[in-house]
């Protein structure tokens, strides 16, 4: 990448806060029902960056790649790390952990008229490591649906490291992304495998 700043560094530091508005809507999720202000051991607010500074206040324009890795690493610990203590001290909490975050996508609506402007308001949300990972691939674009895949498990290694389900992730992945759909007529489907397809539901 280059030493200056320009659309796609803003593009991802865009991805970086909607995950962080989600976590933070999830740490208020978990205080309103009553889980608990230390979970793990933790504040909730520990997992949480509310406010987030412009951009240039908090990229290294030296490193300019590295500083945007540091906080995709970062929001991606946290994100594993809340849902994961959630779920730990009561895995019956995932169906209500689920709800708050099809609210929050819900909240966050994309616009489509065909399957790719759907598949690229997606892409304009979601964070899949940086733009050189090539983490996700478009495998097929027809007119009534396009197939793409995760071709790299960019984020299951931060539930690792929390002894977390990865799959979970994932299940969340998809009940936020049809969220966002809902007031289209698309929808995110799942072959397995980490392929994925947007198609018009019938």
């Amino acid at each position: 990448m280059s030493a200056t700043l320009g659309p796609i560094h803003y593009w991802m530091y865009d991805k970086i806060r909607f995950r962080e508005e989600l976590i933070a809507s999830l740490a208020d999720f978990a205080r309103a029902q009553g889980y608990g202000e230390e979970e793990g051991g933790l504040p909730l607010e520990n997992y949480t960056r509310r406010e987030l500074p412009p951009i240039e206040e908090v990229i290294d324009l030296s490193n300019i790649h590295a500083s945007l890795s540091g906080l995709i690493e970062g929001v991606e610990r946290r994100y594993a790390g809340l849902i994961t203590t959630l779920l730990r001290r009561d895995p019956d909490r995932l169906g209500a952990v689920t709800d708050c975050v099809r609210a929050f996508g819900a909240a966050h609506p994309i616009s489509a008229v065909d399957p790719a402007t759907a598949f690229q308001g997606m892409n304009n949300i979601l964070l899949d490591g940086m733009p050189c990972d090539h983490a996700v691939q478009v495998r097929e674009e027809a007119e009534d649906h396009i197939a793409f895949s995760l071709t790299d498990d960019l984020h299951g290694p931060f539930w690792e490291e929390v002894d977390g389900d990865r799959d979970i992730f994932y299940q969340l992945r998809s009940e936020l992304v049809n969220a966002m759909l809902s007031e289209t007529s698309f929808r995110l489907h799942s072959d397995g495998d980490g392929s994925y397809r947007i198609a018009q539901e019938t």
